[in-house]
């Protein structure tokens, strides 16, 4: 018997970026078997879900909160989240405005299904994490790829987004602290790209899921430019900040209508969250200091990684000034960014990710996660550069 037909959906959302994970997978089967590898692949560091928020979760199963939650999320958590919103972003963010998902992923698969369809154009910054591919064609749009300068840091180019833009642009998508890039966008140039957006009636989505990771400026977003609010959509969650990565708790904020039609799409995806998770996640919000402690060792971590592979001088790369990655331009090895990651894990046991998930002009680089501890990163910088120098014919 032949296979029956499946959805076109699968195959749309299933192109090149999606096999970006492919050598992290083999590290980690090959971990499982008990070899030792560096794996700085996923953005999973090695931090634990501070102690308050998991004994928050016991307790509340123990208690009886394991039963259907309201679709938008429950009511106490959109407002715990629209308190923290509103000291981030200097103005009043109301809980009505929250809707909660299933993780950030979750939320921006479900944000473009609510605001595209076919026909449509969404923009989308290179280098890019690698699902938004899958995430902004889900409904039929077309991606449609702004390409950042790497020799700057990859700051955002306003002049190259608005050229762009056409009549069919539905939405553009920003992120920042940028995933793999590390760049962190200027306050004023987020502004303005909101003012344009709102002007031209384009939605504006922005995914700030490494906003407590910004080393040396505050967190930059467009959400503070107030009177273009409902023009915008923020995803975030406490995956980076809390080292929740595994609870799946995200959410959007945006106007009134883009979270009605959120919430009537959450009934049919996964008919609320966990109620014990989101409970946990109020507690998570209101720990100040974790987000703190968490940025200074990221930055130590970075500062130990960079230092490290600036001993070869055969790989390039801009120190990023937030997240939990450095992406390393790898071309004068002569090897392709796949080449180079699958070569990598066999001759020196360190995964890393190629980069061609990140865009078609990312095809010779690989992104490096600071995920461990200061003295396995210098040991990864050390074989990361010895392989690369290996590779260079004299």
């Amino acid at each position: 018997m032949s296979d029956l037909p499946v959805s076109s959906l699968t195959k749309r959302i299933s192109g090149p970026s999606s096999e970006a994970w492919d050598v992290g997978d083999v590290a980690s089967k090959r971990m499982l078997e008990g070899e030792d590898i560096i794996h700085l692949g996923v953005g999973d560091p090695d931090l634990d879900t501070p102690a308050d928020v998991r004994q928050a979760m016991f307790d509340l199963v123990d208690a009886g909160q394991t039963h259907y939650s309201p679709l938008a999320g429950e009511y106490d958590l959109r407002e715990a989240i629209a308190a923290h919103a509103s000291d981030l972003y200097r103005e009043r963010v109301h809980a009505d405005n929250v809707v909660i998902c299933n993780g950030a992923q979750g939320a921006l698969f479900a944000t473009f299904l609510t605001l595209t369809e076919a026909g449509d154009e969404v923009i989308v910054l290179e280098p890019s994490y690698a699902p938004y591919p899958a995430v902004v064609t889900a409904a039929g749009a077309k991606m449609v790829t702004v390409v950042l300068d790497k020799e700057e840091g990859y700051p955002l180019d306003l002049a190259k987004v608005k050229a762009a833009v056409t009549e069919k642009t539905r939405a553009i998508l920003v992120n920042s602290p940028g995933n793999p890039s590390g760049a962190v966008f200027e306050q004023d140039a987020l502004c303005e790209l909101a003012r344009f957006c709102h002007k031209r009636s384009i939605w504006l989505v922005s995914d700030e899921v490494y906003w407590s990771l910004c080393f040396e400026s505050e967190h930059s977003s467009p959400y503070r430019e107030k009177e273009c609010r409902d023009s915008m959509i923020v995803v975030n969650s406490l995956s980076k900040s809390h080292a929740m990565t595994g609870w799946r708790l995200g959410w959007a904020i945006g106007p009134d209508h883009f979270i009605k039609s959120m919430t009537t799409l959450s009934q049919a995806l996964y008919f609320g969250i966990n109620q014990f998770v989101q409970k946990a996640a109020i507690v998570a919000l209101q720990d100040k200091k974790t987000t703190g402690k968490f940025r200074a060792l990221f930055r130590e971590r970075r500062d130990a990684l960079c230092q490290g592979l600036r001993a070869c001088n055969h790989i390039d790369f801009a120190v990023p000034k937030g997240g939990m990655f450095v992406l390393l331009d790898v071309s004068r090895t002569g090897l392709s960014g796949k080449e180079f990651a699958e070569q990598l894990l066999d001759e020196e046991n360190v995964a890393v990710v190629p980069g061609f998930g990140f865009g078609s002009s990312m095809t010779d680089t690989v992104r490096v996660g600071f995920l461990h501890e200061v003295p396995r990163l210098e040991e990864a910088a050390k074989r990361i550069a010895r392989f690369a120098n290996s590779k260079v014919k004299n």
